[in-house]
């Protein structure tokens, strides 16, 4: 037997070693104790729009005098909410587009947006996968066949028209083991439409009453309208190009 093909039979009777159900739910432990330590320290007040407007307001002239600092600050804060699944989101959306504009304020949203799923779809990969291929292997490898074929697409619909919640995303491609990288493209260019949108209505707030609630009518700017058709036509495309697409294998083949 020569050199190479020993060492290859060697490397084959090794068994990998299992990690321990501990080791596995370690990192989802730490951040699931994260979203617990939000809670009880009153985080939930912030989730209140009376409440957010007043702090935006507050925090307002800081930001502007600070600026770089402050969309570094929100874009950790960003990411550490959504790592530990902070509910509400889409505020901490409008708050970036209240503070920084629609523009800055969505590549806040989306850089933070995207960092914090990544940190819990790895956290939930290295707990769940795993598990879920020696529970159900065929299923599983079913769908991994779908995904491998186009990873970065079926993220990024998923992102723009999510058929399951943010969070049940991050599970979900966690679980079906998406390589890392077409899960974190496909979430930072899937999440951009909407991130837009929610950034703008926070901009359009800003600039319609910084001393109140705004009214809905106020809202309804062009850059609002605008930026909302977009995000329809965008979610609209690859419903669109899917039907065009089978349709033309269909013709071919008859």
């Amino acid at each position: 037997m020569s050199e190479e093909a020993e060492i290859t039979a060697g490397t084959d009777d090794v068994a990998p070693k299992k990690k321990s159900l501990l080791a596995r739910l370690a990192p989802l432990a730490i951040l699931v104790a994260g979203l617990v330590t939000f809670f009880a320290l009153g985080g939930q007040q912030y989730l209140d729009l009376d409440t957010t407007q007043a702090l935006l307001r507050d925090m307002n002239d800081w930001v502007q005098a600070n600026l770089w600092l402050a969309v570094l600050a929100y874009m950790v804060f960003y990411a550490l909410a959504v790592s530990i699944s902070v509910p509400g989101a889409l505020w901490f959306t409008i708050g970036a587009g209240f503070l920084f504009g629609p523009f800055v304020g969505t590549g806040v949203a989306v850089f933070g947006a995207t960092v914090g799923a990544t940190i819990i779809f790895l956290a939930a990969r290295y707990a769940f996968a795993d598990w879920a291929r020696a529970k159900f292997p065929g299923y599983i490898k079913k769908l991994q066949d779908g995904f491998k074929q186009d990873a970065f697409s079926y993220v990024m619909i998923l992102r723009l028209i999510p058929a399951l919640p943010f969070f049940g995303i991050n599970i979900a491609t966690a679980v079906l083991n998406v390589p890392v990288r077409a899960y974190f493209f496909g979430t930072l260019v899937g999440v951009v439409p909407g991130a837009y949108v929610y950034a703008t209505l926070g901009n359009t707030a800003a600039q319609a009453a910084l001393d109140g609630i705004p009214s809905f009518s106020s809202l309804l700017t062009p850059e609002l309208i605008g930026a909302i058709v977009a995000f329809i036509v965008l979610a609209i495309l690859p419903i669109a190009y899917k039907r065009f697409t089978r349709k033309k294998a269909e013709g071919e083949a008859e």
